[in-house]
């Protein structure tokens, strides 16, 4: 039998046809690994992958600080505005005093501008520092990655955009007036969120064994606020405010006795007698300093509460027309003519009132009055030879006599005098006596 030989393969062909294999070189197989490396490098080297990453660009980091920086100034200064408000400390109106919509100080004396009877303007200050506090704790003390405290700074923010979003709701709808300062505190809480969010939005959401230091940022911010109010009511209220002083005023204008006031023509704010919960009734005289500090809480709270009506008389302490008065100056009674004409002219009564209460150290004698009348025709927008022809009409004079005559059947001794549906207020009207008297009338 035949057997098949095997091909005799020498040592020397074996090498050869193994030179002919290809094997990879070792400086290719080191080129081929950067994908190890890569997978090895982090979250650096991930987003070049397109893996997205907890923390992003630094931008981001700092379009958060920055908005939230710039929001607790705004609050800085519409916590100052409150206060200013509140105890009638303001000298005239608010930048953000656009128009009777666009009011600044009409929400901050709504009932709606203090929480736990601390202004919300304190409360987001408070709040957006915190944050500006968590970004500085997270970046220069203490571990980088810290999940916890990026868990606090998202909350943080996100919070307080939330709060953004209902207070705007409510200003929109419950007060029907709108803070142009505050839009921009909405819209720079919407920016810290979003940058909190695509900066610092961690891996897994920590807030420390047992929420410690979640509970330590809203006990101590509950605190501080309460604190930091008191302070600041001690530094702005130059006169009794406290609760107890409120309650007496509330008590005295509750015992006095109900006045049945005629209708002669006033400035009116508000819905009428039937509607109106509360019905304010001013006597005023433009040459007086308590009257000018008394205007602007009036107007607020009439603005900001829908359900109040304000009703305001001039009662000149000028004898030219006020029989009650045995002086005679004639700025006086010349000033509540041009305020009348004003809203006889072109409904600019209240823009008059306001315009001529800015310019209050003007008015020492009657030849100051004719000599700014001008600029005051100016500044409502009416033709100053309007508003002079009408100011020194018969029908002018005689409405401000009936205003001062009416004032002088009430037993008036000075001004200004408020009455509040029908009762005499013994108190100058800030914020805190008017909302308290709100609440206790039936």
């Amino acid at each position: 039998m035949l057997k098949a030989e095997r091909p005799i393969v020498h040592a020397k062909d074996s090498i050869r046809s193994m030179r002919k294999l290809e094997f990879p070189n070792p400086r290719q197989v080191t080129e081929r690994r950067p994908c190890l490396n890569v997978l090895d490098a982090g979250p650096t080297k991930l987003k070049s992958w397109g893996m997205k990453q907890s923390s992003s660009s630094p931008l981001f980091r700092q379009i958060t600080w920055v908005s939230a920086l710039a929001a607790v100034g705004f609050h800085a200064y519409l916590l100052n505005l409150h206060y200013g408000v509140h105890f009638n400390s303001s000298s005239g109106p608010a930048i953000c005093d656009l128009s009777s919509t666009w009011n600044c100080s009409t929400t901050t004396a709504s009932a709606y501008s203090e929480l736990l009877g601390v202004p919300m303007a304190l409360w987001g200050l408070l709040a957006n520092a915190a944050v500006i506090l968590l970004i500085g704790l997270h970046h220069f003390w203490g571990d980088g990655e810290n999940k916890i405290r990026q868990s606090l700074i998202v909350l943080s923010s996100g919070v307080i955009a939330a709060a953004s979003i209902v207070m705007g709701g409510i200003s929109a709808i419950a007060i029907g007036s709108i803070c142009p300062f505050c839009v921009v505190t909405y819209i720079l809480s919407a920016i810290t969120a979003w940058g909190a969010w695509s900066h610092y939005r961690p891996s897994t959401w920590q807030f420390g064994p047992p929420f410690t230091q979640l509970a330590s940022l809203v006990v101590g911010g509950l605190a501080v606020g309460l604190i930091a109010d008191q302070m600041f009511e001690d530094s702005y209220n130059k006169g009794p405010q406290g609760q107890e002083f409120i309650r007496a005023v509330v008590s005295d204008w509750h015992q006095a006795p109900t006045i049945e006031l005629a209708d002669q023509g006033p400035l009116v704010m508000g819905p009428s007698r039937d509607a109106a919960k509360l019905t304010i009734v001013e006597f005023a005289d433009f040459r007086c300093g308590h009257c000018r500090s008394a205007a602007a809480p009036l107007k607020s709270f009439a603005r900001a509460n829908t359900d109040v009506r304000f009703e305001f008389y001039t009662w000149p302490l000028d004898g030219e027309c006020n029989t009650a008065i045995g002086q005679n100056n004639g700025a006086s009674c010349l000033l509540a003519r041009v305020a009348w004409c004003g809203e006889k002219l072109g409904q600019k009564g209240w823009e008059m009132q306001e315009q001529i209460f800015a310019r209050f150290e003007k008015w020492r004698t009657l030849d100051n009055v004719k000599s700014g009348m001008a600029e005051l025709a100016q500044s409502t927008g009416l033709a100053a030879s309007d508003l002079e022809t009408c100011s020194s009409s018969p029908e002018a004079r005689e409405a401000i006599v009936k205003h001062a005559a009416l004032g002088t059947t009430l037993g008036l001794r000075g001004t200004p005098s408020i009455f509040i549906n029908g009762r005499q207020l013994m108190a100058e009207p800030t914020i805190p006596v008017l909302n308290a008297i709100k609440k206790a009338a039936k």
